[in-house]
């Protein structure tokens, strides 16, 4: 299989843009929308109700303060790098990137994935032990 320089770099921000748990619920919540754009006022009540496990209506003060800087200030233009999001940092809102249907599709995958390799590799300190059970 061969990779292009510019199919290897997508891949690599994609990668990249899914490594945090924010980012992660950032792009599920935008697949689930149906009403565009979403302010990240909306965004960062959503993920502190989520963080400090309450209803939306208690996703208040340090917590959502929190997110919502660093949906600003991080989360959300490492997102509209990837073209997973559109962020309009000016109205602080978000639409659909071109890359979000592949995004929501990674995330999904995600724990599937990690519980079957858990529940299939046996724990082991030995690489090698480990290495030869995967081949």
């Amino acid at each position: 299989m061969t990779h292009n320089i510019s199919e290897e770099h997508a891949l690599s921000t994609l990668h990249h843009a899914l490594r945090a748990a924010r980012r992660r619920i950032v792009i599920t919540i935008i697949a689930d929308s149906s009403d565009y754009p979403v302010s990240v006022r909306k965004l960062s009540q959503q993920i502190a109700a989520h963080e400090q496990s309450v209803p939306l209506e208690h996703a208040t003060g340090e917590p959502y303060r929190n997110a919502y800087n660093a949906l600003s200030q991080t989360h959300l233009p490492t997102l509209a790098e990837a073209d997973i999001i559109i962020y309009n940092s000016d109205r602080q809102v978000v639409m659909p990137g071109k890359q979000l249907m592949i995004a929501t599709m990674m995330v999904a995958l995600g724990p599937p994935m990690v519980q079957t390799f858990k529940s299939d590799i046996p724990h082991s300190s030995n690489p090698l032990q480990r290495q030869s059970t995967i081949e």
